[in-house]
């Protein structure tokens, strides 16, 4: 029999999956995970003092609109992924162009300051504990995504898995902001992206098992 044929028998007997189904699923994952970031960063962490002043502000927007978007390539880069033989040129060009933009962004303003000010521009008061955090607040909402996420059949399982957590961590990046009063560019593009690759790592491995066909 030849392979095409086994495929069609094999298929002939499944229901009908009803379009972007997982991609619902994903979308209702990433709702009750980030409920659950909410609750760990009012209950554990706490909301910042100033958060409706912030709100009022660019920084804070900012921050979320980087951390907003790389999620967002990470929906865009596992949803490719997830499908044999689609083409990841488009979302891995977007994510180049988001990490160079803020990169840019972040010299320019570093460029910008006194010298005296760079370094604590650049650290922060809590550039410690901001990457352990964003990957520790990831992982709360990881269960949901990666569930979620097995209804794709990635040809590159680590890759996917990549990419997941990528998903994962902008939106915990974003929430995350909710608690962090840290505004500089620097801090933002260094430290959060830290965070954010962090969790992306863990996620390559967590997908060469969770994935794996």
């Amino acid at each position: 029999m030849k392979t095409d044929d086994l495929i069609e028998a094999l298929a002939a007997d499944l229901p009908a999956a009803k379009p972007r189904e997982v991609e619902r699923r994903i979308l209702l994952a990433l709702a009750a995970g980030g409920l659950l970031i909410v609750m760990g960063v009012g209950l554990w962490l706490g909301f910042r003092q100033d958060l409706g002043a912030a709100m009022m502000g660019p920084n804070f927007w900012m921050k979320a609109a980087y951390s907003g978007a790389l999620g967002i390539v990470g929906f865009w880069l596992l949803d490719r992924l997830g499908r044999p033989g689609a083409r990841i040129v488009g979302p891995l060009l977007a994510l180049g162009i988001i990490l160079i933009a803020a990169a840019v962004f972040a010299v320019m303003e570093f460029m910008s300051m006194p010298a005296s000010e760079r370094v604590p521009a650049m650290m922060g008061e809590s550039a410690a504990e901001c990457a352990p955090l964003i990957l520790i607040l990831s992982l709360i909402a990881a269960p949901f995504v990666f569930g979620a996420a097995r209804g794709f059949a990635p040809m590159r399982p680590g890759a996917a898995g990549a990419a997941a957590g990528l998903l994962t961590a902008g939106l915990a990046t974003t929430l995350y902001g909710l608690h962090c009063p840290e505004h500089t560019a620097g801090f933002v593009v260094v430290w959060y992206s830290l965070g954010i690759a962090a969790t992306a790592a863990v996620g390559a491995v967590i997908g060469k098992v969770l994935f794996r066909w």
